[in-house]
């Protein structure tokens, strides 16, 4: 394996030999004596990679594998803690760190060295959720509701009111979108996840898609050699009762570490909607529909890595998503009239049934170059995702009599199988202290096969709707290289980036005889700098353009149908949508922020509603390129220590939303805000509510009211901390109702009412298991960071 190895580095770049890269300093107390047998620990991206005990003299030395950007967290029973984060680019010596005395008590409450839920890095945001009392019970897709500036509804996922956020799970982009995403993400449960990070202005390394920016998923890593690992179980109760269990397991062994995670998860919620419109002049049609989701789901989650050397690495892993269930929707239609003698009624039954099949299989091989934290990286990643939906509509007609009419009956197969590999090469080179280069490139191949079959009953047996059947066939290839520079000029940190990407999309209707192929070439820069302006005072300016691509769920033409009078269809012509982003920042105090920022998108992809050739009763729901958007806001975010028990985090953002569609112009000014307070209690509990607001909310041609989502949760930790104990409300005033108008033609046309199963009761117990010592474990990546959430 090790002579394999080097012969694939040697063909692509002649490198010397390294040693790891260090980190090393002094833990004195107040006096300056030495404080013995703290514990140190690094991290990066919230994961702790590294740690050691300082000697007798207070000194520690700590080996980390790259450059980056790192936290240091020093403890000890008797002192205070102390966290700095450092942006290490070679071997680092630190000033000696002075630990203060800790008071063990204050007014009967514990002191809490516990880190701060919300921490705000120089490129992201990221929000603890192991410690988190708040994540019991819930799925990661919850959780994103918790994050600043993070907004969900019906599995699309916004940044501070940018739609096109893009999804990661420790690096990995997922390469689904849709209802693939929404049900990856709600089999994947809070506690398997450390942290989530929210990248709302992503780097050039990052892929150009997503208009969004990106939101990572920081998967638990146990440190310990042996065996080790941890098993979960969570109930929760809202109308209807779900169940999620799960363990994880992991071995290392010297220069091998293996791990395996599996979790299963049974839910069930519902969705209740009210929907009213105008159908032409003096008809009006109006529904009342429940939804009830039912879903079985596992994960399965393997891998390695082994250590070719002190320098070099090489790891594989496999992650399977399993779902299988469905729903039942249930409607009752009434279609009005002046003369009464001709309103309908429908009664209607729409249940879907499916299955999904998610594979996905990486393999990532690091390599040091330099002592300086220069190297090379090399991802590659194949995902496969399989859909299989069977849909049914029953529907009986009555007079204004309640007397019987007719009945139809319809049934439908869209079967779905989506391919993509990735392939992605970078090297940075650190060239001082102060400054580094990356070249990157990567590789994008995508094929997706989308089939429809649809029937009729009559005449007592089933007919081939033949007009309605369909067959799309969609290839996308991406050809990417990049370049980035980072360095610190005139004490301004500068970090330019720009990346080149070719795009080929072959999308062939072959039911319909019709081809659209498109090759398009892009440029996309990115700018960002910061400069101290005092002590712990800073402005930071950001710049870049970034494309959002319509999702392959946006790009199929397969109909679904909500009722006899309403369809919702895909567009196979979508075209790509580009947006311009601005940030100015001032940070004060290093901890409060002050921001400003302006989005504009044009040929923005939206949803659009039209009348049916065939019957002006049905509407069709459908996405087209048309219009443009802007977004211009200011936010602050106000971090409080009220005192060493209780926290208390705000961010506020108030920003001028504008749409301008065909037909439709929207503008609005939106207040949002979230408060997010910490109580650490005496005896390992803590207490934590979170309390957000929204004034309103623009989605497509929908306006949606004010609404506010408070959740309340408390966690106790026992037995030296292996167990936790995890107990939470979530939207205790049930205030996650959307309710809002449609608004066409500058006028409102419509009105939408929903109530979804937000208010749930939740437990949840985490066993942590340790039978080894004390080890790091290697982070696998991979190169398909934008691919997954498109795939359906």
């Amino acid at each position: 394996m090790k002579t394999t190895a080097h012969l694939l580095i040697a063909l692509l770049l002649s490198v010397p030999g390294i040693a790891q890269l260090t980190i090393e300093g002094k833990v004195v107390d107040e006096n300056a004596q030495p404080v013995a047998f703290a514990a140190v620990r690094i991290l990066k991206n919230t994961a702790v990679v590294s740690e050691k005990i300082s000697a007798e003299d207070g000194s520690f030395k700590v080996s980390i594998d790259s450059t980056g950007y790192y936290g240091i967290q020093i403890s000890h029973a008797s002192y205070q803690a102390y966290q700095v984060y450092k942006q290490v680019t070679s071997s680092l010596t630190i000033e000696p760190v002075h630990l203060k005395k800790s008071e063990k008590q204050l007014e009967g409450v514990t002191v809490s060295t516990r880190k701060p839920m919300i921490i705000r890095k120089t490129d992201r945001i990221s929000m603890d959720v192991a410690n988190n009392a708040l994540s019991a019970g819930k799925s990661s897709l919850e959780l994103f509701q918790l994050a600043p500036g993070v907004f969900v509804n019906n599995g699309k996922i916004s940044i501070n009111g940018n739609p096109g956020t893009r999804v990661m799970v420790d690096g990995k982009r997922l390469q689904i979108s849709g209802d693939d995403l929404t049900n990856y993400l709600s089999s994947l449960r809070a506690e398997n996840i450390q942290s989530i990070e929210i990248i709302a202005h992503p780097p050039a390394e990052f892929d150009a898609e997503g208009s969004g920016g990106y939101i990572n998923i920081v998967l638990k890593k146990q440190k310990s050699a042996g065996l080790n690992g941890s098993a979960n179980a969570g109930y929760t109760q809202g109308r209807y009762a779900g169940t999620s269990e799960g363990l994880q397991l992991n071995f290392k062994d010297r220069d091998l570490s293996l791990f395996a995670s599996y979790s299963h998860e049974q839910t069930k919620d519902f969705d209740d909607t009210w929907f009213s419109r105008p159908v032409g002049d003096n008809v009006h049609y109006q529904s009342t529909a429940k939804r009830v989701n039912s879903y079985t789901s596992n994960r399965v989650h393997v891998g390695g890595a082994y250590d070719i050397s002190r320098k070099q690495y090489i790891a594989l892993d496999y992650t399977g998503s399993f779902r299988d269930g469905g729903f039942s929707y249930n409607s009752n239609i009434a279609v009005t009239q002046p003369q009464t003698a001709t309103n309908r009624y429908v009664q209607g039954s729409y249940p879907v049934s499916n299955t999904r099949r998610y594979h996905n299989v990486g393999v990532n091989y690091h390599l040091n170059t330099d002592t300086a934290g220069s190297g090379l990286t090399i991802l590659s990643d194949y995902t496969q995702n399989e859909t299989k939906t069977f849909s049914s509509a029953q529907s009986n007609f009555y007079d204004d009599k309640n007397q019987f009419l007719k009945d139809t009956l319809f049934r439908n197969a869209t079967p779905s199988t989506a391919k993509v590999f990735t392939a992605d090469g970078k090297y940075i080179k650190v060239l001082n202290a102060t400054s580094a280069l990356t070249l990157g490139a990567k590789l994008t191949h995508t094929n997706i096969y989308n089939s429809g079959t649809f029937e009729s009953f009559s005449n007592s047996k089933w007919d081939n709707r033949n007009e309605l059947n369909y067959i799309y066939d969609y290839q996308e290839r991406i050809v990417a290289g990049y370049a980035s520079y980072s360095a610190r000029i005139l004490k301004t940190t500068v970090q330019l980036g720009l990346r080149a990407e070719h795009t080929h999309t072959h999308g062939d209707l072959v039911s319909e005889g019709k081809l659209n192929e498109r090759k398009y070439f892009n440029l996309f820069p990115t700018v960002f700098m910061k400069r101290g302006v005092g002590k712990g005072q800073s402005l930071s300016f950001y710049y870049g353009k970034r494309v959002s691509r319509p999702s392959y769920s946006d790009l199929n033409p397969y109909q679904s149908y909500a009722d006899n009078y309403t369809i919702g269809m895909g567009n196979p012509y979508l075209n790509p949508s580009f947006i311009h982003s601005f940030e100015m920042g001032y940070t004060f105090k290093n901890k409060y922020t002050l921001s400003a920022s302006y989005d504009r998108q044009k040929d923005l992809i939206a949803q659009y509603a039209l009348q049916s050739d065939t019957d002006p009763l049905i509407t069709i729901y459908t996405r087209r390129n048309f219009g443009k958007r802007s977004n211009a806001g200011i936010s602050l975010y106000t971090p409080f220590a009220l005192t060493k028990w209780w926290t208390w985090n705000n961010n506020i953002i108030v920003r001028r939303e504008s749409v301008s569609m065909q037909d439709v112009e929207i503008a609005k000014t939106i207040f949002t805000m979230q408060a997010v307070q910490v109580f650490s209690l005496p005896k390992g509990f803590s207490f934590t509510v979170n309390a957000t607001y929204y004034s309103n909310l623009i989605m497509g041609n929908f306006l949606f009211d004010p609404f506010l989502i408070v959740d309340a949760g408390i966690q106790k930790k026992l037995m030296k901390n292996k167990l936790i104990l995890k107990s939470t409300v979530s939207d205790i005033g049930y205030g996650y109702q959307l309710n809002g108008n449609v608004y066409f033609s500058n006028t409102k046309v419509g009105r939408m009412e929903q109530k979804r199963q937000s208010r749930t009761f939740n437990l949840s117990a985490i066993y942590n298991f340790d039978l080894g010592k004390s080890f790091k474990a290697r982070k696998i990546e991979s190169s398909s960071l934008d691919e997954q959430n498109r795939l359906k």
